[in-house]
Formats: structure tokens, C-alpha cells, sequence
């Protein structure tokens, strides 16, 4: 099953402000879990299988997985 991906207005801006190989890692690790979400992330604190941790390069993000939909809700950037 192929998830569906939310990100809330202000949060896709900052997306938007990434350098762009920082947005592109975020996308593709994005991507990766819209198709599994549990294999292309890892627990954010303690695993409750709901809030995980996707990273890639000098970028990651936090998940919100939900029964059909994944809901970025942070995005942190190094560099």
C-alpha cells in the first residue's frame, strides 16, 4: 500500500528554503516511506511504530504515520 503524504503549509516553506541537495535527500527519503513506512525510518524515541525518524545525508525529518498517510511534522537541516 502506497501511503499519502501530508505536510502543513508553513512546514512545506521551510522545505521550500532547503539547499537543494538537502531537499532532495528529504524527497527521497520521503518517498522511500510513503511505499513502507516502518523499513525507511527508524523510531523516534521510544518505538511506537507511529512517530519515526527518516534521514538522509545532512537532513532528516520526523514522520507522523497514520493508517493510510504519513504527516511530516519537523524538519532539521546540518550544514
Amino acid at each position: 500500500m502506497t501511503h499519502r503524504l501530508h505536510i502543513d503549509p508553513s512546514l512545506h516553506a521551510t522545505y521550500k528554503s532547503l539547499p537543494d541537495d538537502a531537499r532532495r535527500d528529504l524527497a527521497v527519503c520521503l518517498l522511500d516511506a510513503l511505499a513502507d513506512p516502518i523499513a525507511h525510518s527508524a523510531p523516534y524515541g521510544m518505538d511506537d511504530g507511529v512517530f519515526r525518524t527518516i534521514a538522509h545525508g545532512h537532513t532528516a525529518g520526523v514522520i507522523l504515520i497514520g493508517d493510510d498517510t504519513i504527516t511530516l511534522v519537523q524538519i532539521n537541516c546540518v550544514g
